[in-house]
């Protein structure tokens, strides 16, 4: 939407989506998974925004991060759905 009404897209932009299109559907790419050194960002919390490096998986749905807290490293669990793997 653009305001009340609905937002003007350039053809070129719709061309390249239906460029993209299979049997009518659009196939994105997965998420990245966590690996160990990737960049993370912190998506909840007290520490939202922050951003982190991913450490390990823990038991259930719960990730070790590695973030930087009064001048040194920490191993902070977080919520697996509470991170995401910055681009």
């Amino acid at each position: 939407m653009d305001g009340i009404g609905p937002a003007r897209v350039p053809d070129s932009v719709i061309a390249e989506i239906r460029s993209r299109e299979v049997n009518g559907l659009i196939e994105l790419d997965p998420p990245p998974a966590f690996r160990r050194g990737a960049r993370v960002r912190i998506l909840r919390g007290p520490f939202s925004g922050c951003l982190a490096v991913f450490a390990d998986m823990r038991p259930r749905e719960r990730v070790e991060i590695l973030l930087q807290l009064l001048g040194s490293e920490q191993r902070v669990t977080l919520a697996k759905k509470d991170i995401e793997v910055v681009r």
